[in-house]
This record gives structure tokens, sequence and C-alpha cells, in this order.
């Protein structure tokens, strides 16, 4: 089975303005796995309620009034609407605990998943998930706002030169769905919005997460005026996806503090990993036990500037003190044997549960060997998650 070409066609046959585009040299080698992974069908349950527990919390007001400073600090303020397709991101333990190892409001390949499945026939994790709620999702965004997304909607899909992204193809395939929906859809580079196209929504898929670099202002500004439904956005990545935010749901007596009791206690609890800021009074006491931790920037995303505590030398380290880090206590991805032309082969694999607010909306799990997820392994890539 040619995973890339029968992945192509079934792009393709959903998306029919896809037929012209060179997808076979967008769409890279090791982007889908010809594996699935096998799941207990309660994991999936459990990710669904830390999910719910944490996007609860979020929406209590002692939640928000606990980052009234920090979001002065920032500049920002709350613009109504949340984040669409965002994701949380798990490891499993040895005894089938979910452990979160980060929050992504910039996560990529909801759309392209939900067609992964459809390509290989497998049940979605939920059931009742299809693109027409990505749709809906939009006009609740709006909604959020005081708006509507009516005739004449205009969106744009932006990123840093999204045509050199490596997964493009996903921007393509989005800007299709949202033409199929009606809508005034466009790609464009974030520096040049608002010169030729000024949209009413923009999906957003910059990493420049609070918006603070010289090239953003433009956005920025829109933003904080609320002339533009701007989804995901600095605010709702500060309330859950900043890393610094799991550094306090750890702190002791914090989640009962939000409103927490019960099983939703127990499991975020469980879930959020021991993490700490790397400051220079805890320097020697992290350092000690560095073999425990994970370290890795707050505001970063992939794997860009982390450390394996085991193998992090000295002099690195003393240059991460009190920087913008998080030392994160290490959970090492779980792993699953495949049966490949060359033998059995074991893989590492983490999972990504990508939801609206409090809901989930599809799993994913990213098959993987070596250090970090690559999507350069043999065999690895981007997996449908069966339960057993």
């Amino acid at each position: 089975m040619n995973q890339k070409a029968d992945y192509i066609q079934q792009l393709r046959s959903s998306y029919k303005g896809l037929e012209k585009e060179p997808l076979e040299d967008i769409v890279s080698e090791n982007l889908i796995s010809p594996f699935a992974v096998t799941l207990p069908s309660d994991v999936i349950q459990k990710a669904q309620k830390i999910i719910s527990a944490l996007y609860n919390m979020r929406q209590q007001p002692s939640y928000l009034q606990h980052y009234q400073s920090l979001i002065a600090e920032k500049g920002l303020k709350d613009p109504g609407n949340k984040s669409i397709m965002m994701s949380y991101d798990f490891h499993l333990d040895e005894h089938q605990n979910l452990k979160l190892i980060e929050v992504n409001t910039n996560a990529a390949f909801l759309i392209l998943g939900y067609e992964m499945y459809r390509m290989k026939g497998h049940a979605l994790p939920v059931p009742d998930f299809n693109p027409e709620e990505i749709r809906r999702s939009i006009e609740t965004e709006m909604e959020l706002q005081g708006k509507k997304a009516g005739p004449g909607f205009k969106v744009a899909i932006t990123d840093d030169t999204p045509s050199q992204q490596r997964l493009y193809v996903e921007f393509l395939a989005y800007n299709e769905l949202f033409k199929s929906f009606g809508w005034d859809s466009r790609i464009v580079d974030y520096r040049e919005l608002y010169k030729d196209f000024h949209p009413d929504f923009i999906y957003n898929r910059h990493t420049d997460f609070f918006l603070t670099e010289p090239s953003s202002s433009v956005l920025r500004t829109k933003f904080l005026n609320r002339d533009v439904c701007l989804s995901p956005n600095p605010f709702e990545y500060l309330m859950l996806a900043d890393k610094q935010r799991l550094i306090d749901w750890g702190t002791p007596g914090f989640l009962e503090g939000q409103g927490l009791v019960g099983e939703d206690l127990n499991l975020v609890r469980t879930a959020v990993p021991e993490s700490y800021d790397i400051s220079t009074n805890r320097a020697d006491e992290i350092w000690a036990n560095r073999k425990k931790y994970f370290f890795k920037p707050k505001n970063a995303f992939g794997s860009k500037q982390s450390y394996r505590g085991g193998t992090i030398s000295r002099s690195t380290y003393d240059k991460i003190v009190g920087q913008d880090m998080i030392a994160q206590e290490y959970m090492p991805a779980p792993e699953q044997t495949f049966e490949t032309p060359e033998g059995p082969q074991a893989f590492k694999y983490d999972l990504r549960c990508y939801a609206y607010q409090g809901r989930m909306q599809l799993v994913l799990a990213r098959i993987y060997q070596g250090q970090v997820t690559n999507l350069r392994t043999p065999y690895g890539g981007f997996a449908t998650v069966v339960q057993a």
C-alpha cells in the first residue's frame, strides 16, 4: 500500500480544488504512518474529561481574576472568542494514565487527520465529529465577538510564508473547505494582511504567540481593537498554552482554589507534570535532580531548544538558568511494536487530542523513533487511534 499516493487521492476526492495542486511535491514521504495505535477506550474517555475540566477551570471568574495583573503586563484584553483547532498533547505512563505534555493553541493536522481516518476506514474516536463542526466553531467564534459570519464573509489563513511551511497542504485543504462553506477564503502571509484583503476572521497559525514582533504590529492592533476575530489568539494562549500554566496548575492548592473537585481534580492532578521555573535560586537543586526533568522554553513550539535532563551538559544548563525556561517532569513516550518489511520495530508515540472549548473533536497519534516527534521516521508520522 502506497500511503502517500492513497492519501493524496483522498485529499483530491474531498477537495476538488486540490486536483491542480502539486501534492506529490507538497506532501512529505513520512507524513502518514501505515500503522494505527491501539488504546483502551477508557483512555479516550479520560482525555475528554481532562480537557473539559481544564477548559471549565479556564472559564471560572476566579481563574481570570488570578491572571489580571499578567494580562495587563502583556498588554492584552479578553477578545471574547476562544481558540479553534487547539490540542492537548499527552503521553501515557505504564499504568495507562494520561500525562499532559503541553496545551497547543497552534496545533496542526485536524482536517488532515480527519481525512486520514476516512482513507483508512477507521472509526473516529469522536463518532459525531465532521468538518461541519469546524464551520460551527468559526461561527461561534464570531458570535462571541457579537458578529456574524454572514454573506461575503472573508477568512484568511495566515502564517509566516505559508507556502514554505512543511504542512502547507493543510492550508490548501482548509482554504478549499472554507470556500465550500461559501466564504471568501485566502491564504495570506501575516505580513500581507490588510493590504489587499481585509478579513473578518483569521485562522492564525503564526507562532509569534503574543504578537510582539514588530512585523506583527498591524495584526496585534487589529486584534486588540476587535477589528478582526483572531483564532487562535494571544489571550487564549496566555490562559491555557503558555507553559507557565503547567507550573501554576501543579502548585499545591491551585486546582482546588479554582473549584476542581472529585474525579476532575484527580484526573487533572495526575495528568499535570511536575514543573518548575529554572530560576537561579533553584538552579543547584534542579541540576542535582536533572535526570528527572526535560528542559524547554515556555513560549516556543515543537522541540526547539529542548533538552533531556539526562544528557544536558553543565555548561548548557548554566546558560539556560534564569532564562524563560521550564523544567518539566520527564515522562518517557510510550511505545508499541509494529511489523515492518524489515521485521518488528518499536516506535514511540504521543497522543494529540484536538478540541474546541471543552469538547474533544479528534484524537491522533504521532509515531516516531528517536528523541522527539519528527515526521522523518520511516513508517512513522501521523496515525489513527483504534480503541480496543
